[in-house]
């Protein structure tokens, strides 16, 4: 009856169940190991047997013997399976192994071993009294293959962690326990089995955020809901700095009790740093760390107007005149620096000024106009104060030396110094201020002067020069002249330079250089550089200029560089004209690029990427270097004429020229020579490769309505198919 029982047991239980002798030889297995051996789902019906032995190729006789016929296939059913048994020691700790079923697949088994006294009742004694080995074989593999997944997940997740700088933590409300993960930890600069309590963790957040970290986390807890914070926090250093951004959310009990809050912490240092450092190059001259043109001028207007700002220097208590002064800087003989020593010493030369600049006047705003022309705005003082600071600064400057690559270099600086009641705004502030710095170059560099009354006359003279230019473009008296740009090889047109004429009949007559010096500082300079534009796009889109491929290059100022506005007009007045943009071409100087770096780049990739050319002009008057041209996606680079000037006489002028052709070539650019007014110039730069020329050996300039004039008459031919990606 015993015996029965069991074995009915033993057939219905999952456990795979196998019994052999001390010598390994097979007695008995249940129907869960014959399945697992054999892959069969159920057992054959002609050889399941009912009764203690559990299946019929395994049972024993009932006389106590073993069949034969039976033994034999069961044992040769497990010695084909390939059960590991080898490794399993009796009465041991049960031992995982793989497997490979007879169907191919890998499987994972758990198998405990246990040995049989001789007599063991268990059985109800059907085995006789030989000592057998028991062993229970489950089939772990579903298990083993989940808690295989949650592996690969934990793995992947803290390589994600790892890759992203972000780390899971966890705090138990009610033991005011935190765990963090092991990536957390690390980023901390802790060992990963090391306990960081709150206590801890809270000393180790910058002391000005702690209050605000704490004040999330319990209205978060008092809320019961989601949070998101960013912090300052110390390493285990206790010297090095991060800033983590920290999400989470509260979780509570059944009774809504909050008892544990989950969150992720993310560094973003880097990225905090990349936003700084982008928000400092839009309005931080790269090349000396001061202020942009557009901040310093933004802040004078401010400081002029008393308006508010974020970085604004407070008006007179009393409310009047803003208190303060300009000091407008200007470094002595600069070009010959440049010219003798390089633009690399240049450039030095100009970072060591600011940095003297900044260390004499630390409470004051500093910046740099361009080139080599800086400003001060002197917080409280008036004008003779301003004058004595400046004095100060020129004796400091001139005594300072200047080392550069073991060379010492002296450089001296003349100021002029306006008074901020003198003026009403920044544009006026910064011509007076000018016309004073002049007034001390006359009178022998190296020196300050005071704005005066007596330069009204000038200043005067100034505006009026901008209203005579301002009516002028109102009345349509400009006018644009055109001089050919020749290809130095085969001595054909390849396009026009336009030039901008100031034609209204009024006396004295004035050259360019008059007016547009005169509207250095005034907005007047965007409104003709888009009257230019204009007047450019209406020549391209004549009838003749489509028939004959006509090419016009427009020089724009610095202001328009600056408008974040001007690519855009310039793609749309050449879609509504149904220009090829490949047909304008825009000219920069290179002391604007230089300035203006980052607004430069976006304008030029704007426009070339639509088609147009970009040219950056003056190339050598500056005070850039190579390094611009590598930086910026220019497709020409003009030579500016001072600098090619002797290069059919200097052997150094054509070291230098020869050196900008091949880093032009190099970065894929063509090369334009400048004031080429002789025959002898011309062959000796076609030598070196410079591609084109203009001056006037290739051609005086002529009005624009000329040029469009003596073009042979043609039906117009809009080129449609080139455009159509452009006009959409």
């Amino acid at each position: 009856m015993v015996a029965s029982v069991v074995g009915l047991v033993a057939d219905v239980v999952s456990t795979g169940l196998l019994v052999v002798t001390s010598d390994s030889r097979v007695v008995w297995a249940n129907r869960a190991l014959f399945a697992l051996v054999t892959g069969a789902a159920t057992v054959p019906e002609e050889t399941a047997a009912p009764g203690p032995a559990g299946l019929g190729a395994f049972r024993r006789a009932g006389s106590g013997s073993v069949d034969p016929v039976d033994l034999v296939a069961a044992r040769l059913a497990v010695a084909e399976a390939g059960l590991p048994l080898a490794r399993v020691v009796p009465d041991d700790e049960p031992r995982a192994a793989s497997w490979q079923a007879p169907d191919g697949s890998s499987r994972w088994l758990e198998i405990r071993c246990r040995a049989f006294a001789d007599g063991d009742p268990t059985w109800g004694g059907q085995f006789g009294a030989e000592g057998y080995l028991l062993y229970e074989i489950v089939d772990n593999t579903a298990r083993h293959h989940e808690e295989e997944v949650a592996g690969l997940r934990e793995r992947w997740l803290r390589h994600v962690e790892t890759i992203a700088r972000t780390g899971i933590w966890e705090w138990d409300l009610v033991t005011n326990e935190v765990a963090w993960s092991d990536e957390l930890l690390a980023m901390f600069g802790y060992p990963t089995d090391t306990y960081l309590d709150y206590d801890t963790y809270r000393s180790l957040i910058h002391p000005d955020d702690v209050t605000r970290v704490e004040g999330v986390l319990e209205q978060a807890i008092a809320e019961v809901s989601p949070f998101e914070f960013t912090h300052r926090m110390y390493f285990a250093d206790r010297a090095t700095e991060c800033v983590l951004e920290c999400h989470g959310d509260v979780l509570t009990d059944h009774a809504g009790t909050p008892i544990r809050i989950m969150g992720t912490a993310h560094d973003v240092t880097e990225l905090i740093r990349a936003r700084r450092e982008l928000a400092q190059l839009t309005t931080h001259d790269p090349l000396t760390g001061l202020r942009n043109r557009q901040a310093v001028t933004g802040l004078l207007a401010e400081r002029i107007a008393g308006s508010a700002g974020s970085e604004r220097i407070d008006a007179s208590p009393n409310g009047s005149a803003p208190a303060g002064t300009l000091l407008l800087i200007n470094i002595d003989n600069f070009r010959d620096i440049n010219d003798t020593r390089g633009h690399a010493v240049g450039d030095a030369v100009l970072r060591a000024l600011a940095q003297t600049v900044a260390e004499t006047l630390p409470t004051s705003v500093l910046g740099r106009l361009g080139g080599d022309e800086f400003v001060v705005i002197l917080e409280s003082a008036n004008g003779p104060d301003g004058l004595g600071v400046a004095d100060t600064l020129c004796a400091k400057v001139a005594r300072h030396a200047i080392i550069i690559d073991d060379v010492t270099i002296r450089v001296t600086i003349s100021i002029g110094v306006l008074p901020l009641s003198s003026a009403t705004d920044s544009d006026t502030a910064l011509a007076r201020a000018g016309l004073a710095l002049r007034e001390a170059k006359d009178a022998g560099r190296g020196r300050a002067r005071l704005f005066t009354a007596e330069h009204y006359e000038h200043v005067d003279r100034r505006i009026s020069l901008a209203r005579r230019v301002r009516d002028a473009l109102d009345g349509g008296l400009m006018a644009l002249d055109a001089q050919p740009i020749v290809d130095l090889t085969s001595r054909e047109v390849q396009g026009y330079e336009l030039l901008l004429r100031l034609r209204d009949g009024r006396q004295p007559e004035l050259a360019p250089a008059e007016f547009m010096s005169a509207l250095a500082h005034s907005d007047l300079t965007l409104a003709l550089d888009r009257w230019v534009l204009r007047q450019a796009v209406a020549a391209l889109a004549s009838a003749t200029a489509r028939r004959e491929r006509l090419r016009l290059h427009v020089n724009i100022s610095g202001r328009s560089v600056a408008d974040p506005e001007f690519g855009q007009f310039v793609l749309g007045t050449l879609r509504a004209a149904r220009v090829d943009p490949s047909q304008l071409g825009l000219e920069i100087a290179e002391s604007v690029a230089v300035v203006s770096l980052d607004a430069a780049r976006q304008l030029a990739e704007t426009l070339t990427d639509a088609g147009c050319r970009f040219t950056l002009d003056d190339f050598g008057a500056g005070v850039g270097s190579f390094v611009y041209l590598r930086n910026l996606p220019f497709t020409n680079v003009k030579i500016d004429g001072d600098f090619l000037r002797q290069v059919d006489t200097s052997p150094a002028d054509t070291v230098l020229v020869d050196a900008v052709v091949r880093v032009a070539r190099c970065l894929g650019m063509y090369t334009i020579a400048e004031n080429v007014d002789r025959e002898s110039l011309a062959l000796a730069l076609r030598d070196l490769g410079v591609d084109y020329a203009q001056g006037f050996l290739t051609g005086r300039p002529r009005p624009l309505t000329d040029l469009l004039a003596e073009v042979p008459y043609a039906d117009p031919e809009t080129r449609e198919v080139s455009l159509n990606g452009f006009l959409g």
